[in-house]
């Protein structure tokens, strides 16, 4: 009898392990046909059953990568299989290491797959990837020291709500609101002399649609005929087009050769020679990221930029930075500061970090204060211009549905005559202390400090107040 226990017993030790090696015959099948999704569960049941199996380690962690699960403990798996001689396991640990920006050891890992690597098709992924980490750790390196003094997160649709540029830096419109055509998509700009327009249109190279920038310009009264802009050909689709006041510097964005991810930021100039555009420019970091960044504008008159991005943002969401641009292009020290301080400095990731000049900082905020109120007033048709969102322009007091909006703009207009006035008094102050001698610039010196430490404390409460306004104003709108 008790033979026959331990007949019985063995006869099950063996259909077990035939089945277990049938699922795993199916499983690896499955994986060499790239149905993760399918192969998934059955590496996981394994994994279970076996959990010191470096094969099923490998297996799983590697198909919970390729269908985006974030199953915690991915890399200790891999890093186990590595260490038993499974040849493709550093090539997913090298992927999870560029997706969380640690390029120096992704590209580590790759350099461990590509010792031991027999997988064509992913050597050859992998080929494509160094590559990409390569020019993102470069770019990292050489991050522009920009200066931003604002943010604010707005809704994709309505984003040129955020751009207050003021009359300096001409006219940016929606393009299927300005043509009245739906078929026009992303944005118009228009020169401050309002004679120059670019726009992005579609057309078709090698039966394949792509954006292109369009320019017409006006004579008298008539534009001309629309035409593709000369001189580059990114690739890709080019939009989101601005031309500074100089005539001269062009920026756009674009996905084609040279993009880091989705849509860059490039810049280029115009050559009055040749009637056309030099070769474009990568704006580099931090302007651009793996994500989309589009729109740059540059006030040149109040030295101030704008950019938008979606980096780190929700769906539908977009972040429009404001900063100082530079004269010349000023980078950071990677040696000195190290990679996770440039990493952060790269991305934006806090926008104080950047802000290492308090006066400037302090110039910068009043300039963008009376642009603010500039674009409030600079208005013909009614008694001011207040932008509420991209839907809706109040040109009068009548145009408020409530009343309590209505009474805090009133305070905010007060607020910003008395701004408006403190800063032609400061402008006037400084100059007059540039051209004074010694004793009088240190009789003037309190004075003007105790009006720059005043004129910030008015540019702060009156970011607060259009705040109140626009937030009452919605509510109201919205019930």
């Amino acid at each position: 009898m008790r033979n026959k226990i331990v007949i019985l017993l063995l006869m099950l030790v063996c259909v077990v392990a035939a089945s277990a090696q049938k699922t795993k015959a199916n499983g690896r099948k499955l994986f060499q046909e790239e149905r993760y999704e399918e192969a998934k569960p059955i590496f996981k049941y394994l994994l279970s059953r076996t959990p010191k199996s470096a094969e099923y380690n490998y297996w799983y962690a590697a198909c919970c990568y390729e269908t985006a699960d974030s199953v915690q403990g991915l890399e200790k798996m891999l890093e186990f299989a590595e260490s038993r001689k499974v040849y493709n396991a550093p090539y997913y640990l090298g992927r999870i290491k560029a997706d969380a920006k640690q390029y120096p050891q992704a590209l580590e890992c790759f350099e461990r797959f590509f010792d031991v690597a027999k997988d064509e098709k992913r050597i050859q992924i992998a080929d494509s990837i160094v590559a990409h980490i390569k020019e993102l750790f470069r770019m990292m390196k050489s991050t522009e020291q920009v200066c931003v003094i604002d943010s604010v997160i707005v809704d994709m649709e309505t984003f040129l709500s955020a751009y207050g540029c003021g009359r300096d830096a001409g006219n940016i419109y929606m393009a299927a609101e300005y043509f009245g055509n739906n078929a026009y998509e992303d944005v118009l700009t228009m020169t401050e002399r309002g004679t120059d327009i670019y726009f992005s249109n579609i057309c078709t190279q090698d039966s394949v649609p792509y954006k292109k920038i369009y320019h017409a310009s006006k004579n008298g009264n008539e534009w001309s005929a629309a035409a593709p802009i000369k001189g580059f050909d990114t690739g890709g689709n080019d939009c989101y087009p601005f031309m500074s006041a100089d005539g001269a510097t062009f920026y756009f964005a674009s996905d084609g050769e040279g993009s880091i991810g989705g849509y860059d930021l490039y810049v280029t100039r115009y050559d009055s020679e040749s009637g056309r555009f030099l070769r474009p420019t990568n704006m580099g970091m931090p302007f651009n990221s793996e994500a989309n960044d589009y729109m740059m504008v540059v006030n040149e008159i109040a030295n101030l930029g704008w950019f938008a991005t979606d980096r780190n943002q929700p769906e539908g969401s977009v972040c429009v930075y404001v900063f100082i641009p530079n004269a010349t292009r000023r980078t950071y020290n990677y040696e000195t500061l190290g990679y996770d301080t440039m990493l952060s400095l790269s991305q934006l990731g806090c926008i104080a970090d950047t802000q290492d000049d308090a006066d400037a900082i302090r110039k910068a905020r009043q300039q963008l204060t009376m642009l603010m109120f500039e674009n409030i007033n600079d208005n013909k048709k009614g008694e001011f211009l207040f932008v509420l969102d991209d839907m809706h322009d109040y040109t009068s007091l009548s145009d408020f549905k409530s009343s309590e909006a209505r009474e805090k703009f009133v305070q905010w207009q007060k607020l910003s005559a008395q701004f408006e006035s403190d800063s032609l008094n400061l402008e006037n102050m400084r100059m007059k202390y540039s051209q004074s001698s010694a004793a009088a610039k240190q009789s003037m010196k309190n004075d003007i400090l105790t009006l720059e430490q005043r004129m910030e404390s008015e540019q702060l409460r009156l970011d607060d107040m259009i705040k109140e306004v626009r937030a009452v104003e919605y509510e109201s709108l919205n019930k």
